[in-house]
């Protein structure tokens, strides 16, 4: 697909410099072009990620590809698009100006496609969601199993996510949609590709080895355990982040032992009487015999879940139908998240 932008007059590109902007218009004062859309994409990635090996990376096409393409791109332009910065490429102000208007045309074809995708009747196609281990048992699942009656033409392939990548994922068309968790109190993770979509909350309970002192009681003061040893998921995960914010709250640092990125061993250095954790309470974790799910008293000790895709993209019918199964589902398992967890 091809966006044609032909006879844009001056006054259609606003920038700051205005002699930047009638450089970017050289020529006859118009801008008359094919823009590829591959190519925005490309250019958007380089400003993201400032090298072209990088961006070339995310969009899973070669250097010499994107070199091609960034090349192809300038002399659509007219202009210097990038620059060198050291051993990084910056974009120029004609560059900014067109990786603006990058963000708000890719956008665009999202939303065109979507629309072109809801005129034929039925045909969903196929879609690829992401999350991690315990939101796709709790949430992936049960959404995609949702749809087998309602949109038994839709075919969705679920993949497990890293919390580093699966935005350039995303936005580079790996993946369709991504459930995230984000700790409360911690800052929001906002992206300009994306859209987001407010799934609920999930509240954490403690896991206690069976022979602790408070794995008889109802419920237990987080201050109280000041002094234990804790494991934790993997540091700086939103898990992790959520353990030290709680804590915080309760005026003291959590004392990190063991690590682990996956639940059941979490459970199992629980049981083996090593440490003490927190675990999602919505996930439905299975909780092993030698341990105790008791909940935290004093402080609200929960994670925010939502669904992320590319902007313009929520338009697609696939797309619009899984996310519609999505919120059903956390709708029976979450709580809905208030305005002032959306403050926080």
């Amino acid at each position: 697909m091809h966006l044609f932008l032909l006879g844009c007059s001056a006054p259609m590109l606003p920038v700051a410099n205005h002699e930047d902007n009638q450089m970017f218009l050289a020529g006859n004062g118009k801008l008359t072009c094919m823009v590829d859309p591959a190519r925005l994409k490309l250019l958007v990635a380089l400003h993201e990620q400032g090298t072209l090996h990088a961006a070339a990376s995310t969009l899973h096409i070669s250097p010499s590809a994107a070199s091609q393409q960034l090349a192809t791109l300038t002399r659509e332009a007219g202009v210097p698009l990038a620059e060198a910065d050291g051993r990084k490429l910056r974009l120029t102000d004609a560059g900014l100006v067109l990786v603006e208007h990058a963000y708000a045309m890719l956008a665009l074809v999202e939303r065109a496609m979507g629309e072109v995708q809801a005129t034929v009747n039925g045909e969903l196609g196929r879609i690829t969601v992401g999350s991690f281990p315990s939101t796709i048992s709790s949430l992936l699942i049960p959404a995609a199993l949702m749809l087998r009656d309602s949109h038994p033409r839709l075919r969705v392939d679920i993949r497990e996510i890293t919390a580093p990548d699966c935005r350039d994922r995303l936005a580079g068309g790996e993946l369709d949609v991504v459930v995230e968790v984000e700790a409360e109190g911690a800052p929001s993770g906002d992206d300009a590709r994306c859209t987001r979509v407010e799934l609920g909350t999930d509240d954490f309970d403690l896991a206690l080895p069976i022979g602790h002192p408070s794995a008889r009681e109802p419920s237990v003061g987080l201050s109280r355990l000041r002094d234990e040893e804790w494991v934790s998921t993997i540091e700086g995960d939103a898990c992790d982040r959520l353990l030290h914010l709680a804590c915080a709250s309760a005026g003291f640092r959590p004392r990190v032992r063991h690590r682990a990125g996956d639940w059941t061993a979490i459970l199992a250095l629980v049981e083996a009487e090593m440490g003490i954790a927190f675990v999602p309470r919505a996930a439905r974790l299975p909780i092993p015999a030698g341990v105790v799910s008791v909940a935290p008293t004093g402080h609200d000790i929960r994670r925010h879940v939502y669904a992320a895709v590319r902007r313009g993209s929520e338009a697609r019918p696939a797309i619009a139908a899984y996310l519609a199964a999505l919120e059903a589902v956390a709708a029976r398992g979450y709580r809905p998240r208030r305005a002032a967890d959306s403050d926080s």
